[in-house]
């Protein structure tokens, strides 16, 4: 079983170790474990574990009794000076004594360590030479240190793509999250969190490419899911998912991906998902493989069978716009009526409009007919193309697709404009 290690405020009334409900001041968490080594996470969290004990930070933000720690592991191969420690936790700060207050702090750290049960503790935090240091003579093993070291190890030229596939995994298995994300606001974390991110995504295209490569596509897609919580917004890993998916053939899950990817770009970005992320509609959409026989004239010798993907066709901006064109020439010949309708969100803010988007746009793809076609064409605005439908059918559908959002948004808030493609 757990033992819970607790400590009764002997020196402050907000000492870093007071009784509450078995965690430690509720910011951090003393668990037994049995290791005998110290271990210090610093990817996704902060926590140190020696031996059976294990003191883990659980507050959302880090006190300075956590940063100042955090800070002389990050520079542990170091003696920070106290100049320097003053200028990143007590900048500016004239009517006080900084100098005094950083000496407390480093009292209650040592405190805090040695009520927690670590063995040693008082030797862990050093004075020397007018600075504070993490004792490079604690053997210890640092996550973010471990990360590092594997990426390094796996750049090696000697190392076959087998190989350097299991040990850009290994590495990305130890990258659980961003550096200290509690402290992620300080300046100084900032610049190492951006050093660390930037090296798993090189990492996670690399994984990526090693398992494309192997025909390994089910397991991209998991590591693609993987990877996108880690930076939703990335352009390859996105692509690397679509193309997961469809080399499965799972072209309706591809279709989903991608439009919960295009509302996130929309709604957090306020734009449309890169050009070479759109170009995999065309993938997306194509019909299913034929034997691959093919007439002199590059067409086809069998037909195209139909593609899997139910309910409307949804599309990307630019697909739209050709189709748009397609029906604009063929207008006069064909004689068929064809209209555009076009659906404006106006709320105040970004998050209610993207809310509201996302609603609007399960409404209208219940409504439409299988083959109509629509798109999201900014961050507030879908348009719809509709065929072989009078004015009137027309003019009714945008008040059946609003009345379905119940709720969610009054219709003052959605104006509908409805107009038909001219021939040309």
């Amino acid at each position: 079983m757990f033992l819970i290690y607790t400590y009764i405020a002997k020196y402050y009334n907000n000492s870093l170790f007071s009784k509450v409900s078995g965690t430690i001041n509720q910011d951090i968490e003393v668990i037994a474990m049995n290791d005998t080594i110290i271990k210090i996470q610093m990817l996704g969290g902060f926590s140190i574990v020696s031996g059976n004990i294990r003191i883990e930070e659980r507050a959302k933000r880090s006190s300075k009794i956590w940063k100042l720690l955090q800070y002389l592991i990050a520079h542990r191969y170091k003696t920070v000076s106290q100049e320097e420690l003053l200028d990143v936790f007590w900048p500016d700060n004239g009517r006080n004594n900084p100098g005094n207050a950083l000496r407390t702090t480093i009292f209650r750290i040592r405190t805090a360590l040695e009520e927690g049960g670590l063995p040693d503790a008082e030797n862990l935090l050093i004075y020397n030479n007018g600075g504070y240091a993490w004792n490079k003579a604690v053997d210890c093993v640092i996550d973010s240190e471990e990360f590092e070291s594997l990426c390094q190890k796996a750049g090696a030229s000697s190392i076959g793509p087998d190989k350097k596939l299991e040990i850009l995994l290994e590495a990305a298995e130890l990258y659980r999250g961003d550096f200290l994300p509690n402290a992620g606001s300080e300046l100084w974390a900032m610049r190492i969190t951006s050093y660390y991110r930037s090296m798993y995504i090189n990492c996670a295209h690399s994984i990526l490419e090693l398992m494309t490569d192997a025909g390994r596509h089910d397991e991209a897609e998991l590591f693609c899911i993987k990877a996108l919580r880690i930076d939703p917004f990335d352009e390859k890993i996105n692509e690397y998912h679509m193309l997961s998916l469809l080399s499965q053939r799972k072209h309706a899950e591809a279709l989903a991906e991608y439009k919960k990817m295009e509302a996130l770009f929309y709604n957090e970005l306020g734009e449309p998902p890169t050009q070479g992320l759109r170009s995999l509609y065309q993938q997306i959409y194509q019909p299913k493989k034929t034997s691959g026989k093919h007439t002199a004239a590059g067409i086809p010798a069998e037909w195209p069978g139909e593609a899997d993907i139910p309910g409307a066709y949804y599309c990307d901006p630019d697909m739209f716009n050709a189709f748009c064109r397609i029906e604009a020439l063929s207008a006069n010949r064909s004689g068929k009526s064809v209209f555009i309708i076009r659906f404006d969100v106006h709320l105040k803010t970004g998050k209610a409009t993207g809310m509201v988007m996302e609603e609007l746009g399960n409404a209208i793809s219940n409504n439409l007919r299988r083959g109509d076609i629509f798109t999201r064409s900014s961050p507030s605005q879908y348009m719809l193309m509709l065929q072989n439908l009078t004015y009137e059918n027309c003019k009714a559908l945008p008040d059946r697709i609003i009345q379905s959002l119940g709720d969610i948004c009054r219709p003052s808030n959605i104006d509908t404009t409805i107009r038909p493609i001219k021939a040309e």
